[in-house]
């Protein structure tokens, strides 16, 4: 307790209450200064949960997906970009006695119906052959036998309604719904929720007997991605080693890490999406900065008789640079809470119109307010410069 209270008195020399007064002094200013602070701050979460969303969003497909060890084109761009490759590759390595299973899947985008509108939207497709089950999402696992007639299709029901109608609710109230994909019909025997991503807006499961028919011109024998599952304990770079040499160079061999950090890296370093973000949070970051700097200034040359004052009565330097050091901290802690409470509206509002998953954990609120009490202590260090002319011989 004594330590505390030894780094209080260091950090707060004079008391809080000596800076919340000099603060509140005047009300009108010190609720303009939590206004600007509390939009730095929503600012630089708001970008940081746009930042963690584009994350989950860009591997929703991937996670669905139950292996160890994934195969695809050397051309890998990301997930809906991703060049096919001969179906027989994914075959030859059940020799390897690691390898439980493989299971193929192709990946597309087609022209959904909307179901009220009759417009056609696209909608991102996965294909799978129904006896060699790639998922390990439990609703897609369960209903994957539903599958076996052409026509039918499973329906992702965090799809948008607005483009491509209310086929869960439909489905939910009759058990059946009818639309078209590609011209073709096809019929929503079952849901299950994987959520929009970056580039889809929704998603269908479908047989590659379904997908035959509605490419009959696409080569029966070529696949986007190849879904290996391993024998308990077996080491997924070791083997991803040995298969990387065993298979043509033509084809890429990842582990299901390196699968979703690619893809996640695809998007926030090779689009514009990252940079958006951090500039975003490093506005938030100078709004701030710059609000705290004039509250103080203004404080520091509005009091300078006042810090003379105590000046002459042989208070150092320092501990006037800690007052103001305190009421730059104030000011953050003041704005905080205000700024959660506008995020989570904001978050709310991206969730129900975008389908974005915008949420932040305790640690990454952490981070942004540690970034923020950076800035704010930096601009109370330029405010303090005017404490140097707080001269009692010359104010007096």
């Amino acid at each position: 307790m004594r330590l505390l209270a030894r780094i209080f008195n260091t950090v707060a020399p004079l008391g809080i209450p000596f800076a919340w007064r000099q603060l509140t002094c005047d009300r009108k200013r010190f609720y303009t200064a939590i206004a600007g602070v509390t939009f730095g701050l929503v600012l630089m979460l708001y970008q940081l949960g746009i930042y963690t969303a584009a994350k989950r969003m860009a591997v929703f497909p991937l996670n669905a997906l139950k292996g160890a060890i994934f195969i695809t084109s050397r051309n890998y761009g990301y997930f809906y970009a991703n060049r096919p490759f001969p179906k027989s590759v994914l075959y030859q390595i059940q020799a390897f006695p690691e390898v439980v299973s493989v299971a193929p899947v192709s990946v597309d985008f087609v022209k959904w119906k909307n179901t009220e509108t009759g417009v056609d939207r696209y909608i991102g497709i996965l294909a799978v052959n129904p006896s060699r089950n790639p998922f390990i999402h439990p609703e897609l696992t369960n209903q994957i036998h539903l599958l076996t007639n052409g026509e039918n299709v499973l329906f992702d029901r965090q799809s948008k309604e607005f483009d491509f109608g209310k086929v869960a609710a439909a489905f939910q109230e009759n058990g059946d719904v009818t639309s078209e994909v590609e011209s073709m019909r096809v019929r929503v025997k079952g849901l299950f929720s994987m959520g929009q991503t970056l580039v889809a807006a929704g998603h269908i499961v479908i047989s590659d007997e379904g997908l035959a028919r509605i490419y009959p011109n696409r080569p029966a024998n070529m696949i986007n991605i190849g879904v290996v599952t391993l024998r308990p304990g077996t080491d997924p770079e070791e083997i991803q080693h040995r298969l990387s040499d065993f298979l043509p160079k033509d084809v890429r061999v990842m582990t299901a890490e390196q699968f979703r950090s690619e893809e996640q890296d695809f998007w926030i370093s090779r689009t514009m999406i990252g940079f958006i973000c951090l500039a975003g949070m490093l506005v938030g970051m100078f709004v701030g900065g710059i609000v705290v700097y004039q509250i103080l200034y203004t404080d520091v040359t509005d009091h300078l008789r006042e810090y003379a004052t105590l000046k002459a009565m042989g208070v150092t330097e320092m501990f006037l640079y800690c007052v103001v050091m305190t009421e730059a901290l104030i000011l953050l802690l003041a704005s905080f809470l205000p700024s959660t409470i506008l995020l989570g509206g904001l978050f709310y509002v991206a969730r129900n119109v975008s389908g974005m998953p915008t949420e932040l954990a305790v640690s990454e609120l952490m981070v942004v307010f540690a970034l923020a009490a950076v800035v704010c202590v930096f601009a109370g260090l330029l405010a303090t410069r005017k404490l140097k002319t707080a001269d009692p011989a010359d104010i007096y």
